[in-house]
């Protein structure tokens, strides 16, 4: 648990409708699930499901939910970088447009 896997599951939740209407969104895809998440070094390593793959903005998409990620994990103190997990594999790219996660990503990846 903790404090990041909180903020994570929050980001994927989605926004409540108080900040729906403040035009808040979230970007993650319908479904994802975060499985794991552990931080060593500066990095976190977080695990997604499946869902996590498949965008339905595209590319725009895959990338958005890449930065709300990393962006939210970079904000505490002892993360740096992320590490994308997907079903407990590292792959080298997200999505079928591909935007690389084949390395831990920061807020300067993007």
């Amino acid at each position: 648990g903790g404090p990041l896997v909180d903020a994570i599951n929050a980001l994927i939740t989605g926004p409540l409708q108080e900040e729906e209407s403040l035009g808040c969104t979230t970007l993650i895809s319908n479904g994802t699930r975060l499985l794991g998440a552990s931080v060593k070094n500066g990095v976190a390593t977080l695990n997604f499901s499946g869902e996590f793959e498949f965008n339905q903005w595209g590319i725009e998409g895959t990338r958005g939910q890449l930065q709300q990620i990393v962006y939210t994990a970079t904000a505490f103190p002892t993360v740096e970088s992320v590490q994308f997990l997907i079903d407990g594999e590292q792959k080298d790219y997200l999505g079928s447009e591909g935007v690389w996660i084949g390395t831990p990503l920061n807020r300067n990846s993007f």
